[in-house]
């Protein structure tokens, strides 16, 4: 089995993990810790909202396919920020997105990764700080 992003990202002391309930009443929470981890990864203000926006659609789109609490685990460092997000999955619905979520995300986020499996829905996402990306001359 090939290895993928997802299972690359693993837990720290310093990551910052949010539960909320699978209702969009809750993004707004997670949507404020998102920002705050951006923040705290050095992007810049579009940067901060670019990765506001992608977990947002990715987290929706994951509450869309559960009934379950969505569990959001942000991790910061080297001017990037990378949050994971996963609930247990209905079974048989796998998570959907719009064609335009889907493109909204792929326009905001360096790199993305939606998935599921019987038991559980998963995303990850990743913003760098474009400064960072720029080589010194």
């Amino acid at each position: 089995m090939e290895k993928t992003a997802i299972d690359h990202v693993r837990t720290t002391m310093d990551d910052v993990h949010l539960v909320i309930p699978a209702s969009s009443e809750f993004l707004r929470a997670l949507r404020l810790v998102a920002a705050d981890a951006a923040a705290r990864a050095g992007l810049d203000l579009a940067e901060i909202e670019d990765f506001r926006i992608a977990v947002d659609e990715l987290s929706h789109a994951v509450m869309t396919a559960t009934d379950h609490h969505l569990h959001v685990t942000f991790r910061t460092g080297d001017d990037k920020v990378v949050a994971r997000g996963s609930a247990r999955s209905r079974g048989a619905m796998p998570p959907s997105m719009s064609e335009l979520s889907r493109t909204i995300v792929d326009g905001v986020c360096d790199s993305f990764e939606l998935a599921a499996t019987r038991s559980e829905i998963v995303f990850v996402v990743v913003k760098q700080a474009k400064r960072a990306m720029v080589e010194p001359r």
